[in-house]
């Protein structure tokens, strides 16, 4: 790395790490899911005794997980918060040791800043430096950014960040996995024999996911309709809640869901501190966004080769998959903050990207 990358990432941990105390004394005051995780009482259905009575997928590892350092050790809530916040590092860090190959070489140098400052943005912090899903989804999103990057001498990297994601939440697993697996078919220099091994192996791994989220989800019959009662019953429970950022997502069309899910909140809906960094962020979003439509536009017209690395295609093919998602089971907009977070700094670093081989062929 130069010495503005390798600076830039050590900057960048101080920074995140930082998030961790923050998000501690945000909790503190606002309460939230991550004080339960540590006190290992977010979900008490498995009636656990003991370190192993709460193994299982999604709150129940998370509570595993956090079992020794929180009852065997005893140790504080702070403490918890700065242990996930260096796990969720060492995911930020492989894309940021990816992203950097990428490294836009422009006559300005406001590019390359714009190409760091994108990590600095808030919300992939804020979220993952604390006790919670998304420090163990960034950490596994890392691994397979990774492994994606370097398939011959990575790939059990990629195997773990996929397997990973599924355990913390697995519908996250199967929507990263499906784009790994694409990603693999298109891949040079497999032979065709190996590829359909590794397709077998896949479609018997994605039928048994599908088969976990669909029993998880309590379905009574696998179809459309299932599906939709399912969203129905969601929207409902999360409006039971009675939350002030409540947002009519039944009412929304196509565009306006994915409108309010990777750009909402927006100015004139700002309400607190909080939601000013939001809307500061969606904003920058907004504008990388229509940059990277624009630029890739323009490059086709003049016949200007920009290829986006195959890596951020992959990322932000996730992006847009788990956006559906949770179009479809979401309806407040402090939670679709949330779970966007692990995945909007593939649109941004596209973005920039984009435009600053625009500016260059210009």
């Amino acid at each position: 790395m130069s010495k503005i990358q390798a600076t830039g990432l050590q900057f960048l941990w101080i920074y995140h790490i930082l998030f961790s105390v923050v998000f501690y004394f945000y909790l503190q005051e606002n309460g939230g899911d991550a004080i339960r995780y540590w006190n290992l009482t977010a979900d008490i259905s498995q009636g656990a005794e003991g370190w192993m009575g709460y193994w299982g997928r999604g709150t129940f590892f998370i509570q595993w997980l956090n079992y020794i350092p929180s009852e065997v050790f005893g140790s504080g809530f702070l403490f918890g918060n700065v242990l996930y916040g260096f796990i969720s590092f060492l995911g930020i860090r492989e894309i940021y040791l990816v992203a950097v190959k990428y490294w836009p070489v422009t006559s300005s140098k406001w590019f390359e800043m714009a190409w760091l400052g994108v990590f600095f943005l808030p919300n992939l912090h804020f979220w993952s430096a604390g006790v919670g899903k998304e420090a163990l989804l960034i950490l596994g999103l890392g691994l397979a950014v990774k492994g994606l990057d370097n398939l011959p001498k990575f790939w059990i990297h990629l195997i773990i960040g996929v397997v990973l994601s599924f355990w913390v939440r697995p519908i996250a697993g199967l929507v990263l996995g499906g784009v790994v697996w694409v990603c693999f078919l298109l891949q040079h220099g497999i032979s065709v024999s190996v590829k359909s091994v590794v397709s077998a192996m896949v479609l018997v791994a994605g039928f048994f996911a599908l088969d976990r989220i669909f029993l998880a989800m309590h379905l009574e019959e696998y179809s459309l309709e299932g599906l939709r009662q399912f969203n129905a019953g969601q929207m409902e429970f999360l409006r039971g809640f009675g939350a002030g950022s409540e947002v009519p997502m039944d009412d929304y069309g196509w565009g306006n869901k994915l409108w309010t899910f990777y750009f909402r909140p927006f100015w004139g809906e700002v309400w607190d501190i909080w939601s000013l960094a939001a809307v500061v962020e969606n904003s920058i979003g907004f504008i990388l966004m229509i940059g990277l439509v624009l630029g890739l536009v323009y490059g086709w017209y003049r016949k200007i080769p920009i290829v986006i690395p195959r890596v951020f295609y992959a990322g932000l093919a996730v992006m847009v998959l788990m956006g559906v998602v949770y179009c479809m089971t979401l309806n407040n907009l402090g939670i679709m903050v949330r779970m966007r977070s692990t995945y909007v700094v593939f649109l941004y670093l596209s973005g920039v990207f984009v435009i600053s081989k625009y500016v260059r062929n210009r």
